[in-house]
């Protein structure tokens, strides 16, 4: 796994569409990623694996984005 810690870039009311594309594959750009959502006192991060690719990344949420992914269902 990449050890480089990413900073999401969505918002907590962005359209379903916008967060799906921020969450997407870096590598590849595939949208068929899998993530798990890992919340803190006031913050979160999403570990994202690519189902085309393989490549895995962690990304760190604000409490406002960790808020919005852990209201919607994980693409596990």
């Amino acid at each position: 796994m990449d050890q480089t810690l990413e900073l999401a870039s969505f918002r907590g009311n962005d359209e379903p569409c916008l967060v799906e594309a921020a969450l997407a594959c870096r590598m590849c750009l595939s949208s068929d990623v899998e993530w798990s959502l890992a919340v803190e006192d006031f913050e979160g991060q999403v570990e994202c694996a690519c189902r085309s690719c393989g490549y895995v990344r962690l990304v760190s949420l604000t409490s406002e984005q960790t808020l919005r992914l852990s209201l919607q269902p994980s693409h596990a």
